[in-house]
């Protein structure tokens, strides 16, 4: 897995903690720290997406195992560009 994430900004949005990565996909599945103890909510902005079929969950891990805070992603294509905005606590 060769992901390339890039914390563009932290801040807090009411009673939450919100993260924007940019992440740079360079494999099919993989995982994101976003460093928050638990997502909540997520919204996926495509800058540049090969594939329309990528599968997106929150707090869970690769193999499905729970891991809160990680956002993983599966049936992406390496190119694939897109930001990342978490919220959560």
């Amino acid at each position: 897995m060769a992901f390339t994430t890039e914390t563009i900004s932290k801040s807090v949005f009411g009673n939450k903690r919100v993260t924007v990565t940019s992440c740079s996909i360079d494999s099919a599945s993989g995982n994101v720290d976003t460093g928050l103890a638990l997502i909540e909510w997520f919204s996926v902005q495509p800058i540049s997406m090969a594939t329309t079929s990528g599968s997106f969950k929150k707090n869970v891990g690769s193999g499905a195992t729970a891991r809160n805070g990680i956002f993983n992603l599966n049936s992406c294509a390496s190119g694939d560009v897109f930001y990342l905005v978490a919220y959560g606590r």
